[in-house]
């Protein structure tokens, strides 16, 4: 069995300014992880150069460069009309120099427009050269970007972080400039990477991981999973990034920490159980939800998908119910139960800003209907989930042992905590569902005191973030039996949320318990 051939295009080596203790940054750690995960090459930039001077970091950067042949660098520079930079023909004789083969800006960190005034002069210069212009999505405006790319046609330039619900930008760019090229490290929208290989051909996107801020085996999983033709699928990995900068790299080994890396590096379903805590749904017929593409969401599309992957079971919240209508929404969810009802269990949201009898509502979807999670969301009704109106809510959800997944958005932080503490402890047979615990470490370190007060609190991972090494991190703080995976999807694409847990670097056992486990025992307690 043959491992595909990755290069990361997206790598930070050495110190970035502030980080949390149990974040890995050390260029050991990365290779390791490169050698964990099956990633052939890396082209990275120095932390320093972003966050203190990109000549003190182009500078250091080589020194990292020289502990593995696996690694390229990439080099940031600024604009030179203020004295303090190289003018751009001498920044890419040194850059030559050092055999280094791309380059990177960040205006918005580094206090410059990103005009043709500004910086033509510099983007004329690697435009001449032949070299790749990386530049982070939120470096720069629409607007900005649209005007200056007009100037330069032969310019590469590799759009990076760009997000999910960015695509109506993003895709104007791509159309209008066939030079520009972007990752998946944050662009996680549903079936995206299948959408986009027919729209603009697979020439135009690169693999990427964000290290040591992402899970590499998150972003693997996206395009191994991908249903695309295995050539396509080689050029993103690596042929795309390889003809910009000339590179030929060996093929590692494939993963095989255990079976399900090595499932999963293949494209193989998950032979194990696996149960997501966390979806959403679309209508039949749908494509789109709050102004936001999500193609394929239907409840069909979804079970196919879900297929493909080794998903077996779902929890289930329509996106309708939890943005606009609570009950237009919980009938998409029970049409899905009742299509599916050996793979979906339902989340019901009640919304007493427009119930008009909460407790008649409480008894038709939980008892009536047999929801069997709750779903109240703060971004829609601007409850705290202790008011008072969501009292017969518990008090049923305690009697009947239901789960509850209790979104933070729109909460404030500390207030959230507070009233999951309270509820969990005024209602003990309500398991809750912190939701979107594994989007920071610093989050974790928080919503992990509650999990730890309290025996039916729980932490749920999904978060676009992903962050690298964050399911270890969990493991060790709280107990793997105290977590859950989830993917949002189909807001967010279920694959890397999947890779997250499966290239996580714990016993396989942990990985049963995260996977499937944990949501199983939960749902098999509900009356």
């Amino acid at each position: 069995m043959k491992n595909r051939i990755y290069i990361d295009s997206d790598l930070c080596l050495g110190k970035y300014a502030y980080k949390h203790p149990a974040q890995k940054w050390k260029t050991e750690d990365i290779l390791r992880e490169m050698d964990r995960t099956g990633i052939a090459a890396a082209f990275a930039y120095h932390g320093l150069a972003k966050h203190y001077s990109p000549e003190y970091g182009n500078r250091l950067l080589l020194d990292e460069l020289k502990k593995s042949d696996r690694l390229y660098g990439c080099w940031v520079l600024l604009p030179d009309g203020c004295g303090d930079f190289p003018d751009i023909d001498t920044f890419i004789t040194q850059m030559k120099e050092n055999n280094i083969r791309l380059a990177k800006m960040f205006p918005s960190k580094h206090f410059y427009s990103f005009d043709e005034d500004t910086v033509g002069k510099q983007l004329t210069g690697l435009e001449k050269a032949g070299i790749p212009l990386l530049i982070d999505w939120y470096e720069v405006s629409y607007n900005d970007l649209n005007a200056v790319l007009s100037h330069h046609p032969g310019l590469h330039v590799i759009l990076q972080g760009a997000s999910w619900g960015q695509e109506r930008y993003l895709y104007s760019i791509m159309t209008k400039y066939p030079n520009t090229y972007t990752d998946f490290t944050s662009f996680q929208s549903n079936e995206n990477i299948e959408y986009l290989c027919e729209k603009f051909g697979a020439h135009r996107f690169v693999f990427g991981t964000n290290m040591p801020f992402k899970s590499p085996g998150a972003h693997r999983a996206l395009i191994d999973y991908a249903r695309i033709s295995e050539e396509e699928k080689d050029m993103i990995a690596y042929k795309n990034i390889a003809r910009l900068t000339g590179i030929e790299p060996k093929a590692v080994k494939l993963p095989d920490g255990d079976f399900l890396m090595t499932e999963a590096a293949l494209g193989k379903p998950i032979s194990v159980p696996v149960f997501d805590s966390h979806t959403h749904l679309i209508e039949d017929g749908g494509c789109h939800g709050t102004g936001r593409p999500m193609l394929k969401s239907d409840i069909d599309n979804m079970v196919r998908a879900y297929d493909c992957l080794g998903i077996d079971k779902m929890t289930i919240a329509a996106w309708l119910t939890i943005f606009a209508d609570y009950e237009g929404g919980n009938y998409i969810t029970l049409n899905a139960m009742k299509k599916y009802p050996d793979r979906v269990l339902g989340y019901a949201n009640i919304d007493p800003n427009y119930s008009e009898d909460v407790a008649a509502d409480v008894y038709k979807w939980h008892v009536q209907y047999g929801f069997k999670g709750l779903k109240p969301f703060y971004n829609l009704s601007h409850l705290r989930y202790t008011d008072k109106r969501y009292e017969k809510w518990w008090e049923l959800a305690n009697d009947k042992h239901l789960f509850c997944l209790a979104d933070p958005g729109g909460y404030n932080h500390g207030q959230y905590m507070q009233d999951i503490d309270e509820l969990a402890k005024r209602y003990p047979n309500v398991s809750f569902f912190m939701d979107h615990g594994g989007r920071s470490y610093e989050v974790a370190d928080d919503y992990s005191e509650v999990a730890l007060a309290n025996p039916n609190v729980y932490l749920q991972l999904t978060y676009t973030t992903v962050p690298w090494g964050m399911v270890e991190y969990l493991s060790e703080k709280i107990g793997p039996e105290k977590f859950m995976f989830g993917t949002d999807a189909p807001m967010r694409d279920p694959r890397q949320q999947l890779g997250w847990v499966v290239y996580a670097d714990v016993p396989i056992d942990q990985k049963l318990m995260i996977l499937a486990g944990n949501m199983q025992k939960v749902a098999d307690r509900c009356k």
